[in-house]
């Protein structure tokens, strides 16, 4: 299965003039958008999904599997990992910025049971684990619809 993370970081600098509040050192994440809301089961579409994190001791990406994904249609989590972070992206005063997955739908299935045999409706449950063992909070996506 081929699952493209992308982040995007922002480094936070705090300087003499601007004193920012020092962010968390536990993970904090924060629900965007999913680009679309329905998409046709086992296709070759990708569902886009961007979410905003923060991190005040910058250690999210350390090369282990570190992101959780939970389909609401069962117990299963999905494992995802952030990749490692240069270092010049990891000042002390932490880390925020934007994680896009793309999850292709080729994934996406419907269920078998009558009840989802033309159609069915998800959300993931969306949570990361940091390099010190720090959980984040869960986020929950809006729905998607698979059609068939």
């Amino acid at each position: 299965m081929r699952i493209v993370l992308f982040i995007a970081i922002i480094s936070i600098l705090t300087t003499s003039c601007n004193k920012k509040t020092k962010m968390a050192n536990v993970p904090k994440l924060t629900f965007k958008a999913m680009d679309r809301s329905t998409v046709q089961a086992g296709s070759e579409e990708d569902v886009n999904i961007s979410f905003l994190f923060e991190d005040g001791d910058g250690n999210i990406g350390f090369g282990t599997n570190n992101l959780f994904f939970k389909d609401s249609r069962d117990t299963a989590l999905i494992p995802y990992m952030i990749p490692n972070i240069p270092d010049k992206f990891n000042p002390e005063s932490g880390l925020k910025g934007v994680i896009l997955v793309q999850f292709p739908a080729a994934f996406l299935l419907l269920r078998t049971d009558t009840l989802h045999k033309e159609s069915d409706t998800l959300t993931w449950d969306i949570y990361l684990k940091d390099q010190a063992g720090n959980m984040s909070n869960t986020i929950t996506t809006t729905q998607l619809v698979l059609t068939k």
